[in-house]
């Protein structure tokens, strides 16, 4: 760990960047950048636990580690980069082109049984950076069958509280059923934001184990956005109300 803190301008620099990167891109492990600042090269890698920042590297004694900078940043396989390997995002050249997925599908994401589930919409995302990272999409499986798929990063002795809650209350109406939970996994282990941590030895005393989870919800309801007039946002609100009062 380097000897940056908090007021340093490197430091709140690569910050803002790694967290629009992981607003914008919530389907990411983890952010890797490099910075050079003072003629001294640094890493900086974010997860949703936190931040290592690498001591620095002078580029002028040290000028193949630049090179190898660039060619790691080049030639790496996205995985190494921090996406995740279990699900995928359509861009402008590939959309359309996966014939397994439902028409207009933007993505696909793997469920509990490794089979691809088609991202029709993502409905929301966590604006937080060092936090559960939430994201729901909107998903179809291969029979046109719809779900909301929640996936977030959650504290290790909070995993499985949500799956508890929903459990409890499954049979009160306007309340949302849980169809499956699951660990997602990475190179063959429960996806962590410690394992980074472990392999280096680097380990702050307020640092929060963060596991990588997945729920699938029915049924798959709609932004209140995208109501189309008072009486519908009013219904919602009254099925809502209804809910509330059954769980009192």
């Amino acid at each position: 760990m380097t000897d940056l803190n908090h007021t340093t301008p490197l430091y709140w620099g690569s910050a803002t960047k790694g967290y629009l990167l992981l607003r914008e891109q919530p389907w990411r492990r983890f952010v890797l950048l490099f910075s050079i600042a003072s003629n001294k090269l640094r890493l900086h890698y974010f997860d949703r636990s936190g931040l290592i920042i690498s001591l620095p590297i002078s580029i002028a004694a040290q000028p193949v580690r630049v090179l190898e900078v660039l060619n790691t940043l080049t030639l790496a396989h996205t995985n190494t980069l921090g996406y995740d390997p279990t699900m995928h995002m359509c861009d402008d050249i590939c959309k359309g082109t996966h014939p397994d997925l439902r028409e207009d599908a933007i993505g696909w994401i793997e469920d509990n049984n490794t089979e691809n589930l088609s991202i029709m919409s993502v409905l929301w995302r966590s604006q937080g950076f060092f936090c559960r990272g939430t994201t729901c999409y909107r998903v179809q499986n291969s029979h046109g069958v719809e779900y909301a798929l929640k996936d977030c990063w959650v504290p290790e002795d909070r995993k499985t509280h949500e799956v508890t809650v929903l459990q409890m209350i499954e049979d009160i109406p306007n309340v949302v059923k849980l169809v499956a939970d699951w660990d997602v996994f990475y190179d063959g282990e429960p996806d962590c934001t410690y394992r980074i941590r472990a392999s280096q030895g680097v380990c702050a005393p307020q640092f929060v184990r963060r596991f990588h989870r997945r729920l699938l919800l029915t049924p798959c309801g709609k932004p209140l956005l995208s109501y189309s007039s008072k009486p519908e946002l009013l219904r919602a609100f009254h099925d809502f109300v209804k809910g509330e009062f059954r769980v009192r």
